[in-house]
């Protein structure tokens, strides 16, 4: 038995056999064909040729997930139709006696040669499709084909190198028991998927891919950070009880679906669900949530070559507003770092993209991409239970900007006599020191605030979230950080305004009492805590969170605020 530390993403106890997630290597034979060889090699080519393309199809055909990743099939069935890739390969088989994966091979290489040695970041991230292009057909035509997937079940453990947030909404279906990655942050998209769907995940695991092997029996600990492997008999029995424990205490959470999130002193709290992609809407009907607090709209504009249209956008708002009807649905406009989009949009490479072209400083760097966000969100908004949040808001002078944008895409709806309703709700996210200081002006010009915990820590202790390296630095008890949210909510509730927090501090059980204690009026959380939060604001006595709450607004350090939260 051996055991591994890695950084926690998602709490709870997983025990079942590894499965180690990555392609099987294919070692190209350069090798030379006879005369005679040509033709039953051309024939082999055209018929595996055609094998893929209608797998291509019908993969096509039954994609449920999102129109970007089928666009990339098709931009993959694409590649192999084109006539010089066809035309080459024959060439290279009939006039240089090349066998058929050794043609196949030279081809790909070639033209990935080509888009790689130009500076354009759209050919070069091209150069990744042709890769994976080449990878399908090669791995048919060897016959060393292998579903990433197949072998995976519900005894599974993942170990992998890491992994994409569409990704963890594959495996997810496969009932996996746990996931494991060697590289990753705990504060990424993936990791706060797995969170949303109660899946126990380990990041940042060092050494996990040369210390684990297909098929050993693994425990992961997603409490303390470890993974166990090859455990004991005794450590066995014992995680199987905290499984069991665990379990038990699952179901009755359940029993607390549906109840009303209310203090002991019988204050009402709206306890809502943030939702990265909209399969989540399932977990949040079925939680009874308040409503969606944070629809993140990133996965509509990221891993693609081509930018969502309008009609795309209104689809997917206008499907997510009905499920959660008659509940309402804060949809906040795209909020990446310009690094993440330089494949669609002509955006320099950047030294430091946190404090750079980020958030709302991309939509209004690009007008007419924010135009057809606000124009799809606006159409979208027939039940009237849509509100829009803006991100990274610094100051007011944003704010005035994007209103003005705002009638000019109503303008532009009703000139081309387009249904929509107007008078729609707007919000911004506090998540910059310059926004709390001001948030008594934003809030007279906006109908609520929402606090991003998440970036208001990395903004005000200067600390980079996804560098772990200086982990120890992110401290959401740093008190600092209490003393912003009761600035922040003051300012608001004299205008008259209400304040959610939609960020991870909204998850933890251990402070929840005390954002309570600081009159915050709405939680928004992953679906999958929504419960366990519940759980916590039933037990809430506000009377006391406040007394412990004095003390730690006077608190010098990090260490003293966690002092008192244990006491």
């Amino acid at each position: 038995m051996y055991k591994l530390k890695g950084n926690p993403v998602a709490a709870g106890v997983a025990i079942g056999k590894a499965k180690i997630i990555g392609k099987p290597e294919l070692n190209i034979t350069r090798r030379k064909i006879l005369s005679h060889e040509i033709g039953s090699e051309l024939d082999k080519f055209n018929s595996d040729l055609k094998f893929i393309i209608n797998e291509l199809d019908k993969l096509i055909e039954d994609y449920n997930y999102s129109k970007e990743n089928r666009d990339i099939l098709e931009s993959h069935k694409m590649i192999l139709e084109d006539p010089q890739f066809h035309t080459r390969v024959t060439e290279l088989i009939s006039e240089e006696l090349l066998s058929l994966e050794h043609a196949i091979s030279k081809y790909f290489t070639e033209v990935s040669d080509i888009f790689d040695n130009m500076d354009n970041p759209y050919l070069t991230h091209r150069a990744s499709d042709l890769e994976d292009v080449a990878y399908r057909l090669l791995s048919h035509v060897m016959n060393v084909r292998k579903d990433l997937l197949n072998d995976v079940d519900d005894k599974s453990i993942l170990i992998m190198e890491n992994i994409t947030p569409s990704f963890v909404t594959k495996v997810f279906e496969k009932n996996i028991r746990g996931l494991c990655t060697e590289k990753g942050s705990k504060n990424s998209h993936s990791s706060i998927i797995a969170r949303s769907m109660n899946l126990p995940m380990l990041v940042n695991t060092i050494g996990l891919l040369t210390k684990v092997k297909d098929d050993d029996s693994v425990i992961i600990d997603g409490n303390d950070g470890l993974v166990i492997v090859s455990p004991t008999k005794a450590e066995l029995q014992k995680y199987q009880q905290i499984f069991v424990q665990e379990q038990n205490n699952r179901n009755e959470l359940l029993k607390l679906i549906d109840l009303e999130a209310v203090t002991k002193g019988g204050k009402k709290i709206e306890l809502m669900s943030n939702i990265e992609i909209p399969q989540e809407i399932d977990q949040v009907l079925k939680f009874k949530s308040s409503g969606i607090g944070l629809f993140r709209t990133e996965f509509l504009f990221i891993d693609r070559e081509d930018l969502p249209t309008e009609d795309e956008q209104y689809t997917i708002y206008k499907e997510i507003s009905e499920k959660s009807a008659p509940h309402s649905v804060i949809i906040r406009t795209i909020d990446v770092g310009g690094d993440k989009l330089s494949s669609i949009l002509n955006i320099t490479h950047e030294e430091n993209p946190n404090l750079g072209c980020r958030g709302i400083r991309i939509s209004l760097q690009n007008v007419p991409i924010f135009k057809q966000q606000i124009k799809a969100i606006l159409r979208a908004n027939s039940l009237r239970n849509i509100k829009i949040m803006f991100p990274m808001i610094s100051g007011v002078n944003e704010l005035r900007k994007i209103k003005d944008i705002m009638d000019i895409c109503k303008s532009d709806l009703k000139k081309n006599g387009i249904e929509f309703y107007s008078d729609i709700q707007i919000g911004v996210m506090i998540e910059i020191p310059s926004a709390v200081i001001t948030s008594d002006a934003l809030a007279e010009e906006c109908d609520f605030l929402s606090i991003g915990t998440n970036d208001l820590i990395q903004y005000t202790l200067a600390v980079d979230r996804d560098n772990s390296t200086i982990s120890d630095y992110y401290q959401s008890t740093h008190p600092s950080i209490f003393r912003l949210i009761k600035y922040t909510v003051e300012n608001a509730h004299k205008k008259g305004k209400k304040v959610a927090i939609c960020g991870e501090m909204a998850s933890d059980k251990e402070l929840v009492k005390y954002l309570l204690a600081l009159e915050i009026d709405e939680l928004s959380v992953s679906p999958g805590r929504l419960l366990l939060i519940k759980k916590e604001i039933l037990n809430t006595d506000l009377a006391e969170a406040k007394i412990k709450l004095e003390k730690i607004l006077v608190s010098k350090t990090a260490e003293e605020v966690n002092k008192i939260i244990r006491t």
